[in-house]
């Protein structure tokens, strides 16, 4: 079976509205009257600061002339891919991550040796083996 890329496209590659945006920092209001005890002791629970990790295979960028927003998904046998994070940036945030990401690549292949996309990828972002769009 061919390995498929497909990246992850918003519905109608529209930007998501601000009011579905969460910040990871925000507490929801707790009901101190009917919350649980925790089951544990404080430092093994989880605490809401605590960064979000999970895995990504399928990326797609929304820009516009004062932000960017970052999709990161996961690919799924069969169906298009769940999205697993979305990150609103500024334009010279978005630059600062290509820039650093550029680095860090240039350094894992110098290390390691070169990686290769397959020519599916980028089609799908309909861009050429330069990185410059058609």
């Amino acid at each position: 079976m061919p390995i498929i890329q497909r990246p992850y496209v918003p519905p109608e590659d529209k930007p998501p509205q601000e009011e579905s945006y969460v910040n990871p920092g925000d507490v929801p209001a707790l009901n101190v009257n009917t919350a649980p005890a925790p089951a544990a002791a404080p430092a093994e629970v989880p605490s809401l600061l605590d960064p979000i990790t999970f895995y990504s295979d399928s990326f797609h960028i929304f820009s516009s002339l004062y932000s960017a927003v970052l999709f990161f998904g996961e690919q799924v046998e069969e169906r298009e891919p769940i999205l697993r994070a979305r990150i609103k940036v500024s334009p010279q945030m978005m630059k600062a991550i290509a820039v650093l990401s550029a680095k860090h690549v240039r350094e894992y292949e110098d290390a390691v040796g070169p990686i290769t996309l397959p020519e599916q990828v980028y089609a799908a972002w309909e861009i050429d083996t330069d990185g410059h769009a058609h």
